[in-house]
């Protein structure tokens, strides 16, 4: 029996330090560390706030069970915002860069674009916008590198808006090299979207062979367009080419232009910086 006893007593011993290691280890979770579960109580009644408010600012938005109000939403995004959701960041510096329920503000708007795009939320419009922003320099000092890259994310997106300013960087060589082609690909992507300087642009390099081979029916046709749509330049160049051109060669211009004019009345309205609607 002693036997029995003195060999089972290290394992008892054992088991016993065991234990009591288990509940040091316990005791020091919760009362070195009483901060990790608060924290992530914390956490969560942020993300469940961030949601209704969202949620609530969305209705109010697109007027979903109440009416349309944009001051309402603008108050429920800023709050949302305010906690660090990059939606939110994002539709709330949209709305504030538009004068969407309240007076336009581009530069908050500016700050609040920015701020979600750094934490990863971008679209189209916001990347056109920050870089237009960096381009002319307003609200921020002027920069041509940090124009060209937000640009180009967006022109890549294709907005409208962000291939005609990335074109005119192109066409003028601002922040590198001058590259007229890729200036004219840019402008008639635009043009194809609807953007009058950007058909007049068009128009101007086919015409005069910048970037490209002369071509005065297809200058004729991009004039003739934006001439359409109020472009005074436009129509100007427009009368100077028709002087040079064969009736046969007025002709096949003006059935592109035509042809163009098609195009073009199909394209959607450009979005504005908003939610998307659901």
């Amino acid at each position: 029996m002693s036997a029995l006893t003195s060999e089972t007593a290290p394992r008892q011993n054992a088991f016993l330090v065991l234990c009591l290691g288990l509940l040091v280890l316990l005791t020091l979770v919760f009362h070195v560390c009483p901060d990790a579960g608060q924290a992530s109580q914390e956490q969560n009644n942020d993300s469940l706030l961030v949601r209704r408010l969202k949620a609530q600012a969305y209705r109010a938005y697109y007027g979903v069970g109440e009416p349309v109000n944009f001051e309402r939403a603008l108050s429920f995004y800023e709050r949302a915002a305010h906690k660090g959701d990059p939606e939110a960041m994002y539709i709330y510096g949209g709305m504030l860069y538009q004068g969407q329920g309240t007076e336009e503000n581009k530069r908050g708007g500016f700050k609040w674009l920015m701020q979600a795009a750094e934490a990863g939320k971008t679209t189209p419009e916001s990347l056109a916008v920050i870089g237009s922003m960096y381009l002319r320099g307003q609200t921020v000092p002027q920069n041509f590198l940090e124009a060209k890259r937000w640009l180009k994310k967006g022109a890549q997106q294709g907005n409208m808006t962000a291939q005609t300013d990335l074109a005119y960087m192109f066409y003028n060589g601002l922040g590198g090299e001058r590259d007229y082609e890729k200036a004219l690909a840019l402008y008639e992507k635009a043009a194809f979207q609807g953007d009058i300087l950007a058909q007049a642009n068009t128009g101007l390099m086919y015409a005069t062979g910048t970037g490209t081979d002369i071509d005065r029916a297809k200058g004729y046709a991009w004039y003739s367009l934006a001439a359409s749509r109020g472009n005074t330049m436009a129509a100007i160049n427009r009368n100077e080419l028709m002087t040079e051109m064969s009736w046969e060669e007025l002709n096949g211009a003006q059935a592109i232009s035509l042809d163009l004019y098609r195009r073009v009345e199909n394209i959607k309205e450009p979005r504005l910086l908003g939610p998307e609607q659901r």
